[in-house]
């Protein structure tokens, strides 16, 4: 194993510093840095050092020399919790650059980031650590909140192709009481289900998304509506700007 590790922690603390500092351009290069670091770990290493004898010498003389968080191990329980942090790194890197994203806005980023977590995800050996599993689970809400937000793709023409499904009561709205009623239509797929979701949970935004209403938005969603709603998100959900020369 190499004497000079890139320690991820370190590239993450500055993130974060520059992220408090408002220079978000930085912050995000130094994310994706503690990102690389924590790919090019040797973690067959620590997950061999991990299942042998060895394994608490090795982190009170080495890990904590490298790493921040390993600081003062002591117990086994410190020993084995400081191995699964170093383990999950590639996954908890990832989802810190997701939060980054998500707190500024770049819903679009946050969900790629999101995905790539659990697509990385955790290793056996790391599955029955409470605090790590904790995060693998806010990953799973973090996702889901985010694909609420962003939606599906062709939105606006699952909707029109399902609208006479969807308007029960056929007066030209959909309204939160039939979106909530469409939940438990089994002949409606997936995608249209997704969109569904999705619509109850921008239901107010949607509402108000074009006058097509005698007095207050209050009807129901129309054609129109999600039209409108659609073409504002669309440039509302962008990627972060490049810095400006």
């Amino acid at each position: 194993m190499p004497d000079e590790i890139d320690n991820p922690y370190k590239h993450t603390k500055i993130a974060q510093q520059f992220e408090l500092s408002g220079d978000f351009r930085h912050a995000e290069m130094r994310y994706r840095s503690a990102i690389l670091a924590a790919d090019a770990l040797p973690l067959g290493d620590y997950k061999m050092h991990l299942q042998t004898n060895i394994a608490h010498d090795h982190v009170v003389k080495r890990a904590a020399e490298h790493f921040e968080s390993t600081d003062n191990v002591g117990s086994l329980e410190d020993v084995e919790n400081a191995y699964h942090e170093l383990i999950a790194l590639p996954f908890l890197t990832r989802l810190q650059l997701a939060g980054f994203y998500a707190r500024h806005q770049a819903i679009p980023e946050a969900k790629d980031a999101c995905d790539d977590a659990l697509r990385v995800g955790l290793d056996p050996l790391v599955k029955e650590n409470r605090s790590v599993l904790e995060m693998n689970d806010r990953a799973v809400a973090l996702r889901q909140h985010l694909a609420d937000i962003l939606g599906p793709e062709h939105v606006e023409q699952l909707f029109l192709k399902n609208f006479d499904k969807l308007d029960v009561n056929r007066d030209g709205f959909v309204d939160e009481h039939e979106l909530k009623r469409a939940q438990l239509d089994l002949s409606l797929d997936a995608a249209t289900q997704q969109v569904i979701r999705y619509l109850l949970h921008n239901y107010m935004e949607v509402e108000k998304a074009s006058n097509d209403e005698f007095g207050m938005e209050i009807s129901g969603l129309t054609k129109a509506d999600v039209h409108n709603y659609e073409r504002k998100t669309g440039a509302k959900w962008k990627r972060m700007e490049e810095d400006k020369p």
